[in-house]
């Protein structure tokens, strides 16, 4: 987080230093006297193209929040049909109510411990996916003899089927991010509404560069905090495996394995 924090302070100041820098360059180029003469014309298409682009820099933000809330609510319905699993599988006789509880700790630490380190560089864990096939196979093996079996039976394959769809969908929302080409106009965009502002000519070059460094920052920082959500884990604010931690927390509280 820290690190996070002054690469983003960082950013902020580099694009106020330039977007400053490019007015000071125009100032001394072109008199204010002569760009005032078209601030009324300026004044109306920077309405328009202001506009536009806070509309599509909106738009990303909300997106790219959704993903990264989407993919922690994602996390936890995994960690829970897990823990779900291991629950269920008390109900079970042996030897699949021992096999089963090993596989759920197995699985959580392994997600944990070795996936989660992979999901930042794009990859998964090919244990992980062992893990839910063993499980998958240990409650399709189970031969259910009484009623009650046979509904610890359709629950058993309801909660891994629901595992792993949660899995999958997790590795897909890790896959996901913004296009290239929508990194490109939204930078390309926030330079030429910056720039778009040198056009105007005021008699108090002070007040103008306070105005451009305030846009130069708002901007940076909606920028940043878009590039800080987008692959939400693998990005600079990541979502963490806090709920599988907390269900290895709860399998050990209640002795492991039963």
């Amino acid at each position: 987080i820290a690190v996070a924090v002054v690469f983003g302070v960082l950013f902020v100041i580099l694009a106020i230093a330039l977007a400053v820098g490019g007015l000071a360059l125009v100032q001394y180029l072109v008199p204010w006297q002569v760009r005032q003469r078209h601030n009324d014309v300026a004044g109306f298409i920077y309405a328009v193209l202001g506009v536009v682009y806070a509309v599509l820099l909106g738009f990303v933000t909300i997106a790219v929040w959704e993903e990264f809330e989407e993919a922690r609510i994602t996390t936890d319905s995994e960690a829970n049909e897990l823990a779900e699993i291991f629950w269920l599988a008390r109900e079970f006789p042996e030897p699949e109510r021992e096999r089963l509880q090993e596989l759920a700790i197995s699985y959580a630490q392994v997600v944990k411990d070795e996936e989660w380190p992979l999901m930042s560089h794009g990859r998964v864990s090919q244990r992980a996916w062992a893990l839910t096939d063993e499980m998958r196979s240990t409650i399709s093996g189970f031969e259910p003899e009484t009623r009650a079996e046979e509904v610890l039976y359709d629950q058993g394959l309801t909660l891994i089927h629901s595992l792993v769809d949660e899995r999958r969908l997790r590795l897909f929302e890790a896959g996901g991010g913004i296009p290239r080409v929508l990194w490109f106009v939204l930078v390309v965009g926030g330079v030429i509404v910056v720039g778009f502002t040198y056009l105007f000519g005021l008699e108090n070059t002070r007040s103008h560069r306070l105005m451009i460094a305030s846009l130069a920052a708002i901007i940076s920082l909606v920028l940043f905090t878009i590039y800080a959500l987008d692959y939400p884990f693998r990005g600079i604010t990541r979502v963490e495996p806090v709920a599988f931690e907390l269900v290895l927390d709860r399998f050990e509280q209640a002795g492991g394995l039963s």
